[in-house]
């Protein structure tokens, strides 16, 4: 019972915690990025996380290699840096955003502060890069596609789209690059991801599939097919896309969670499912609630009751609004009066 409320619970935890938002003013989070050289790079995608490591935005740098988020409500947010085709690490900065200034609009209306998050790149260490002579140093690319300017037009007309809310107008644009040129993938993933956070699963999928079929090592492709896999009660399938996604990129919460819930499905997958899941309290503490949850109902099929009682107080405790409380709360005495019996209280 507790282990089959898969795809609606993990959507709930991913969303921002009531009451974890402080005042209401509109901050801002801007900076740069750039090169090991300080050379600005341009068209570099630059996620905003809130403090469950959810990513609430997405933006991308211009030609001053700058970025903005705006419009932010005073909390902690974790801004990520993910370079794509260049060769750099991917990079992550936490921002303790919450505003003392009161500083007013010509409006009148607060104003809230600017927060700046700059980011100088590192250079990947991986040994393999292309034997391509015209492209040297850090500027060496790990996925290299030349895509034709047609394609290319389309894809950032469809991220520009996005960037102001149009959604169905950014579908248009993607599917006109994806049809120009059918393996880009930065469109296959985007366009993917983007269905996948709109709970649209069946569309996503077959964009997902030839994504990861174009590019074996993009991390963020991965993830979000094996999101639409298990949504779509295709666990086993859901569970490689996402020991993918892990292993491509071992410090994302989100991805180990997932692949908690996956690995969760299959009796045979128990321990390795608590295994991603204990991980994820290890990376985001109390950042994510639904991972107690789910630890809650794993340790009680292992007959581990007093660890089943305490993951479930810890949800509660960080999640009061969850819906059959009460069952729960009779859920947590029935494995603290079973951790008793077995002398392990």
């Amino acid at each position: 019972m507790i282990l089959s409320l898969l795809t609606g619970t993990m959507l709930a935890f991913s969303q921002p915690m009531p009451g974890r938002w402080t005042a209401q003013i509109p901050n801002t989070i801007e900076g740069q990025v750039m090169s090991p050289e300080h050379r600005p790079l341009q068209n570099v995608r630059v996620f905003l996380q809130n403090d469950s490591y959810s990513e609430i935005r997405m933006a991308y740098t211009d030609a001053t290699g700058r970025y903005k988020f705006e419009g932010l409500a005073s909390a902690v947010y974790y801004v990520q840096v993910e370079p794509g085709e260049l060769d750099y690490e991917r990079q992550s900065q936490r921002v303790q955003a919450v505003s003392f200034n009161r500083r007013r609009t010509p409006g009148g209306a607060p104003g809230g502060e600017i927060f700046r998050v700059d980011f100088v790149l590192k250079p990947k260490t991986s040994t393999e890069r292309p034997a391509d002579k015209s492209v040297t140093g850090p500027k060496a690319v790990v996925f290299y596609q030349d895509v034709p300017d047609a394609a290319k037009k389309e894809y950032e007309r469809g991220v520009k789209r996005l960037d102001k809310g149009a959604f169905q107008n950014a579908v248009v644009s993607l599917e006109r690059a994806i049809e120009v040129f059918p393996d880009y993938y930065n469109a296959l993933e985007l366009l993917g991801t983007e269905y996948v956070k709109r709970e649209q699963y069946q569309p996503a999928l077959p964009l997902l599939l030839h994504a990861v079929g174009v590019n074996k090592d993009g991390w963020r492709g991965f993830y979000s097919l094996g999101i639409a896999q298990c949504s779509l009660r295709q666990c086993g399938e859901g569970a490689k896309a996402l020991r993918r996604a892990v292993e491509l990129n071992p410090d994302s919460p989100n991805a180990n969670m997932w692949l908690g819930i996956a690995l969760a499905q299959d009796e045979g997958s128990r321990g390795e499912a608590i295994q991603a899941l204990e991980k994820v309290i290890r990376l985001a503490k109390d950042g994510i609630p639904g991972a107690y949850f789910y630890l809650g109902g794993l340790y009680a099929q292992n007959k581990q009751y007093r660890e089943a009682a305490d993951s479930f107080e810890a949800f509660l405790r960080l999640y009061p609004q969850a819906g059959e409380k009460d069952k729960i709360k009779k859920k947590i005495e029935e494995y603290r009066q079973k951790a008793k019996a077995q002398g392990n209280d």
